[in-house]
């Protein structure tokens, strides 16, 4: 199968939740895609990193500015741990990283407010 790969100083992601976030506690955070509340950066999994690019790695975690990513697109990577292994692939603004994590961070976001829980590096 094919393998999907970064070039020049580009990075694609993996990963990204665009949908309904649930808290430890149990809060349901609905899905706010389309709306004023969903306009606020998002965090994505590296997935390639292109040649140029030295700051970031495979499997970091990237909190990308609002809007900074393309339009997802389904691709298959033998790499990727799905049925058909195939999942959705957003290139995203190097300049628009705001935040880097080793870890999946544990984050929820509340209109304007983030509240970080766990270890960002």
């Amino acid at each position: 199968m094919p393998s999907v790969r970064a070039i020049r100083d580009n990075i694609l992601c993996i990963d990204a939740n665009f949908g309904e976030q649930q808290t430890k506690s149990g809060i349901v955070i609905q899905k706010t895609i389309g709306k004023d509340e969903g306009i606020h950066p998002r965090w994505f999994k590296v997935h390639s990193v292109g040649p140029e690019i030295d700051w970031c790695k495979q499997g970091d975690w990237l909190y990308v500015e609002y809007g900074r990513w393309t339009e997802g697109m389904d691709m298959t990577d033998d790499s990727f741990d799905t049925e058909n292994n195939i999942k959705t692939v957003w290139k995203v603004d190097p300049t628009a990283c705001m935040l880097i994590s080793e870890t999946e961070p544990d984050s929820v976001v509340l209109g304007q407010f983030e509240s970080f829980k766990g270890g960002l590096n």
